[in-house]
């Protein structure tokens, strides 16, 4: 027989994600039996002994963050109001123009404002 059937499920958990005082990355779970005893001896001992002792949260990072591409203009005007044509390209990758006073709302599906759209054919 295990603990791991000696011991029952504890009632509260956390799990802390971080990085050693040597730079090593670990899991660092702490098992209560309620989560306000739990949460007491998190703020009243375990982060700051985790603090004292040089332990430092793990930083995730899931790739650089996104940087919005600058938007194309093309030379000529919206036919429809004057404003500047926005190129664009869809995910299938057929080019565009729209007027950039054109929204849409995704949740919707609707187009707002000047409703001038066209596609670039070569």
């Amino acid at each position: 027989m295990s603990k791991q059937d000696i011991i029952p499920e504890a009632i509260a958990s956390v799990t802390y994600t971080l990085e050693t005082p040597n730079g090593y990355n670990i899991l660092f779970t702490v098992r209560g039996d309620s989560g306000a005893t739990l949460l007491e001896a998190m703020k009243q001992t375990i982060e700051p002994t985790l603090v004292k002792e040089g332990y430092k949260p793990q930083i995730k990072s899931f790739g650089a963050p996104k940087v919005a591409k600058p938007k194309e203009y093309s030379d000529k005007p919206c036919p429809l109001c004057g404003a500047r044509l926005e190129k664009g390209v869809t995910k299938e990758g057929k080019a565009f123009l729209k007027c950039e006073k054109q929204t849409f709302d995704f949740k919707t599906k609707q187009r707002s404002g000047c409703p001038h759209f066209e596609w670039i054919t070569a």
